[in-house]
């Protein structure tokens, strides 16, 4: 009984480490911010702190000892065949553009299944777009519209997105320059990697078994 209770207690504990939310959050305001949270410890990715430069001290040169030849026989290793050569050996170049296929379609399987889980709790953009007059800022507005918000929309209908908001403002103003900035807070439960990864990790032994 004792042996199942600790069996238990270490399933419970795996569950609620799965369980634990991982927090993103980036800031863009002419430099990047980027930190991740998990439970209550917060680590700084960017920017990077600057490390010390340690003064290095002079090792005392030792006396050059006499390097001795190389034997004229040497046995070279004979080097193993690698998967993919006994693979194109076996199905030719039809079996590698299978496998390679498969593969892609599972990375691609692993990426939506995660990107399906992950939430963005807020998600604000703001760009005062400035030019050196009002044609090619007009002009620039419309090809910058024309890109950003197809690619906030892709992004909000792949994810849970619970809010978000982009502005972009032409400024008719030479002296000011571009502004941009940008506020993401995202999350994305260790529960969903680990399990998306299992998935995938089945479908790659059963395209290895089939080949």
């Amino acid at each position: 009984m004792i042996a199942l209770y600790i069996i238990l207690g270490i399933l419970l504990l795996i569950l609620l480490i799965l369980l634990i939310r991982v927090q993103v959050f980036m800031q863009y305001s002419e430099t990047v911010t980027l930190s991740v949270k998990v439970l209550f410890v917060k680590i700084t990715l960017l920017p990077a702190k600057e490390k010390k430069k340690k003064p290095k001290k002079e090792k005392p040169k030792e006396p050059k000892q006499e390097q001795k030849k190389p034997k004229k026989e040497e046995k070279e290793k004979e080097k193993k065949p690698s998967y993919l050569s006994k693979l194109k050996e076996k199905k030719g170049l039809s079996g590698l553009l299978s496998l390679f296929t498969s593969l892609a379609k599972i990375a691609v399987g692993m990426l939506k299944s995660i990107f399906s889980h992950i939430v963005i709790k807020k998600m604000d953009v703001g760009i005062a777009l400035s030019g050196e007059d009002a044609s090619s800022v007009a002009v620039n507005y419309g090809r910058l519209c024309s890109v950003l918000y197809p690619a906030v929309n892709v992004i909000a209908s792949v994810t849970v997105c619970k809010d978000y908001n982009v502005v972009v403002e032409p400024v008719f103003d030479p002296d000011k320059p571009t502004e941009v900035f940008a506020d993401v807070h995202a999350y994305l439960r260790l529960i969903f990697v680990v399990a998306a990864a299992i998935k995938a990790a089945i479908k790659l032994l059963i395209v290895r078994i089939r080949l």
